[in-house]
């Protein structure tokens, strides 16, 4: 018999990101970072040095969701966020030396999770996916 929920599109996005939180939870427990800390991380990795509003458009998160995740990761000394001197009433975020002395191990993870998803599928299958999931991304929901 057919589990009746394996039917729905959100039901199986949702199954594919608990699997994803655990590949990154466990990998990124002994650094004390979290996956949506992680996700921040990576997107710093790319560029640091921008404002909290610019970062949450990289992650697709809200400002407040960002400045938690901030708070945290600051706390355990891997971003800094320093005065914009063309904006006095915003941050800046940057990465630590801390961050980018653990950063290529920490980042090589992304590359680790896409080869074990990758492994099992054709790569036009693959293209295919990817296309469709960047897409319901972009969509409006409602």
């Amino acid at each position: 018999m057919v589990n009746e929920l394996d039917e729905h599109i959100c039901f199986n996005v949702g199954r594919v990101m608990r699997r994803v939180y655990e590949h990154y939870d466990s990998r990124l427990s002994p650094f004390n970072l979290t996956t949506p800390q992680y996700m921040v991380f990576n997107a710093l990795w790319i560029g640091d040095g921008i404002t909290i509003g610019e970062l949450g458009q990289r992650v697709a998160l809200d400002g407040s969701t960002i400045t938690g995740i901030l708070d945290r990761m600051e706390k355990n000394g891997y971003v800094e966020r320093r005065p914009n001197v063309e904006d006095r009433r915003s941050a800046l975020v940057y990465l630590t030396d801390k961050a980018r002395e653990v950063g290529p191990r920490i980042i090589s993870y992304a590359d680790e999770l896409d080869a074990a998803l990758r492994k099992n599928f054709p790569a036009q299958d693959m293209a295919v996916f990817e296309r469709v999931l960047r897409e319901l991304g972009r969509s409006q929901i409602g």
